[in-house]
């Protein structure tokens, strides 16, 4: 069994002086963040991997989130996560190594919310604003084995709907 939580970024700044890679989070995201990743380590414990955008933004979530579920390894840091499309996510997760069970993704929209609906097959549209998280479950030794519509939604989950 493999475990995917897509995990969008927090809230940012609206504004991108240095570009919008560059763009960092408010102060509400930085909260959103940190509420997001004790939801995560109640729901599912720690992952194994955790594979971020290289956008700042992304990052710093990720960070957040790492320290809020107790994650020591070092952060995966994957350039392609940034502005990808459906083939290019699905390729990331398909690179994960099969010694991990479970591997959140960090990154942005619309690449999120197609990956998680694509990969959930016939479930109802999922809507991932900042924060927002999808939690998939696949019965598949391998990731590279994972297909379209092969996940179980397990849980979606936004800051409004864990307050």
């Amino acid at each position: 069994m493999k475990t995917l939580l897509i995990l969008r970024h927090a809230k940012t700044q609206p504004d991108a002086p240095a570009g919008d890679h560059a763009r960092e989070l408010t102060e509400r995201g930085h909260r959103n963040a940190a509420a997001m990743g004790a939801y995560i380590h109640k729901l599912t414990g720690t992952p194994d991997a955790i594979i971020t955008s290289d956008a700042r933004r992304a990052r710093q979530t990720a960070e957040i989130v790492a320290t809020a579920i107790d994650f020591t390894g070092p952060l995966t840091v994957e350039p392609q996560i940034y502005a990808a499309d459906l083939d290019t996510l699905l390729a990331v997760v398909r690179r994960i190594p099969d010694d991990v069970r479970s591997a959140m993704i960090v990154g942005h929209n619309p690449g999120f919310e197609e990956l998680a609906e694509a990969l959930a097959g016939n479930h109802d549209e999922i809507r991932l604003p900042t924060s927002g998280l999808a939690l998939l479950e696949f019965d598949l030794e391998r990731w590279d084995a994972v297909q379209e519509g092969a996940g179980r939604v397990r849980e979606v989950a936004t800051p409004k709907t864990i307050a």
